[in-house]
């Protein structure tokens, strides 16, 4: 018998698997059934939220357009009732614009973190913290 326990991480391993995958592929379609119609992301990285699986969808394709061979992890997640968190790295060869810095040819490697709120079987909200210095420190913008 699966504990609320058990379904709460085997949803957030779903919905961690359908962004994942979304990121690697560049089919953005794959989290439209992972989120809430009301699904609102809070990334700190971009200074901004985005509203719904259509607001999110624009990101994943700028940083697959910047970083056409983009690759993307999930490290480790821990989930604690309805509220999951991901350590994930991610990274590829920096082709074109990204942060408004031409493409470099350099091949970029970092980290992000999430925490997301699910309810029921999706995710209702999230919250992206990533290591911005460390990725402008690799595209020459700060040192």
């Amino acid at each position: 018998m699966s504990t609320q326990q058990d379904q709460n991480r085997e949803t957030a391993e779903r919905i961690n698997g359908a962004f994942v995958d979304a990121y690697n592929t560049g089919a953005t379609g794959l989290i439209d059934d992972v989120v809430t119609d009301d699904f609102v992301c809070h990334h700190l990285a971009a200074g901004q939220d985005l509203h719904g699986a259509d607001g999110y969808k624009p990101r994943i394709t700028e940083l697959r357009a910047a970083i056409p061979d983009f690759h993307m992890e999930l490290e480790e997640m821990i989930v604690e009732g309805n509220m999951s968190a991901g350590h994930y790295t991610w990274g590829g060869t920096h082709e074109n614009e990204l942060m408004g810095v031409p493409g470099t040819g350099k091949t970029i490697e970092t980290t992000s973190m999430t925490m997301m709120r699910m309810e029921g079987d999706k995710m209702a909200e999230m919250w992206v913290y990533g290591d911005g210095r460390g990725l402008q420190e690799q595209l020459g913008i700060t040192r």
